[in-house]
C-alpha cells in the first residue's frame, strides 16, 4: 500500500479508522463489554475495599511472649506465631491486614503496623495489652511502621485492573482487525487512497487513547488522585505499545472472532504471570520476569500509586518497556505484515 494525499487528508484517513472502530466498539456486545470491563472491575473493587477491614482481626505475634499474653490475642481473632521481629514485619507487609506484636530489647511491647490501616486496627492491640495490666505488670508499648500508605488491595487492585485496561484494548484492536478482513475491508484498500501505514496508525489510536481515558477513570474511581499524573500517563502510554503490538498478532493470527477469543485467552495467560509474578514472588526470583514489558509496566504502576516513584525509575522501567516492545515487533514485523497485505 502506498500513502496518496497529503498530510492534512492522511490525518482525516486516519482519524476516520478510529471513529469507525470507536462505533463499532459501541455497536458490537463483545466489543463494549471489553471496554467498559476494566471500569466496572474498579467499581466492585471499590466497594469492596472496605470490607477487607471489616474482617476479624488478625495477630502476628513473636513466639517469645507470654504463653499468657498468646492466649489473650486468640480470644480477638487469629494468631499466628513467628520468630523473631524480622519474621513479624516481613509477615506485616503482605497484602492482607494483619498486627504484629513483639517486644523490644528493653522488654517493652511494640506493635508493629504497615501504616495503612484503620484507626481500629491501629489500637487494637494497644487496647488489649492494656486490658491485662491486671495480669502483667510493667506494660509498655511502642508503635512501629513499616511505610505504607495505602491499602495493599488499593494499590495491587489498581495496578491490575490499569494493566488489564491496557491488555484489553490491545484486544479490541485484534477483534477490529478480524472484523476488517471478515468483512474484506483490508483487500479493499489495495484500490483505494488508504496507506498500509495509515492503516496500522488508524487502528493503534484506539489502544493508545483507550488506555488513558480508562486509566484515568480507574484511578478516579478508586480514590487514588494523590499521585503524580504525569508519571502514570507516560507509564500507561509505554505500556499500551507492547499491547497494541499484541493486537495487530491477534488480528491477522485469527481467521475469526471464536479463534481471536482463543488466542486472547492464552495472551491474557502470559500477561497474568507476568503481573501475579511481579505482585508475589520474592524480590530475588524477579530476574525471570525482566523478559516481559508488562512485568516492567507493573513494578512502575505500583511504585506511581504508591508515591515511591522517580522520574529517574519511571525512565530505566520505560526504556525496558520500549526496548521489549520493539523486540517483539521485530520479532513478528513479517508474520503481521503478511496478514495486513
Amino acid at each position: 500500500m502506498v500513502t496518496k494525499g497529503g498530510a492534512g487528508k492522511s490525518m482525516k484517513r486516519i482519524l476516520a479508522i478510529l471513529i469507525r472502530d470507536v462505533k463499532s466498539g459501541t455497536r458490537e456486545f463483545l466489543f463494549l463489554y471489553i471496554m467498559l470491563a476494566p471500569i466496572i472491575i474498579a467499581i466492585g473493587l471499590r466497594l469492596f475495599i472496605p470490607g477487607v477491614n471489616a474482617v476479624s482481626f488478625q495477630f502476628a505475634l513473636d513466639g517469645s511472649l507470654n504463653p499468657e499474653v498468646i492466649e489473650t490475642f486468640e480470644r480477638y481473632g487469629k494468631v499466628e506465631i513467628l520468630e523473631g521481629r524480622a519474621d513479624i514485619e516481613s509477615r506485616v507487609d503482605r497484602t492482607d491486614d494483619i498486627i504484629g506484636v513483639t517486644k523490644n530489647e528493653d522488654g517493652k511491647y511494640v506493635v508493629i503496623l504497615e501504616g495503612n490501616e484503620e484507626e481500629s486496627s491501629k489500637y487494637i492491640a494497644q487496647q488489649i495489652l492494656a486490658g491485662m495490666e491486671d495480669k502483667t505488670t510493667d506494660i509498655e508499648i511502642s508503635f512501629s511502621d513499616i511505610g505504607r500508605s495505602m491499602s495493599s488491595i488499593a494499590v495491587y487492585g489498581a495496578t491490575s485492573v490499569i494493566i488489564m485496561a491496557i491488555v484489553l484494548s490491545g484486544m479490541v484492536i485484534g477483534l477490529n482487525i478480524v472484523e476488517e478482513k471478515e468483512s474484506r475491508t483490508i483487500s479493499a484498500l489495495r484500490v483505494s487512497p488508504m496507506g498500509r501505514m495509515e492503516f496500522i496508525f488508524g487502528k493503534s489510536l484506539i489502544g493508545l487513547l483507550l488506555p488513558i481515558v480508562e486509566t484515568l477513570i480507574i484511578l478516579r474511581v478508586l480514590g487514588i488522585t494523590d499521585i503524580d499524573l504525569g508519571m502514570a500517563l507516560v507509564m500507561t502510554v509505554a505500556s499500551s505499545f507492547v499491547a497494541v503490538i499484541m493486537g495487530f498478532l491477534m488480528g491477522v493470527l485469527s481467521s475469526n472472532q471464536i479463534s481471536a477469543i482463543a488466542n486472547m485467552k492464552f495472551l491474557l495467560i502470559i500477561v497474568s504471570g507476568s503481573v501475579i509474578g511481579a505482585i508475589v514472588m520474592p524480590q530475588n526470583l524477579h530476574v525471570f520476569l525482566y523478559w516481559s514489558p508488562l512485568y516492567w509496566s507493573t513494578i512502575g504502576l505500583v511504585e506511581i500509586i504508591t508515591n515511591t516513584a522517580a522520574w529517574s525509575n519511571i525512565a530505566v522501567y520505560t526504556l525496558w518497556i520500549t526496548a521489549l516492545s520493539a523486540l517483539v515487533f521485530l520479532s513478528f514485523k513479517r508474520r503481521i505484515a503478511k496478514g495486513l497485505a
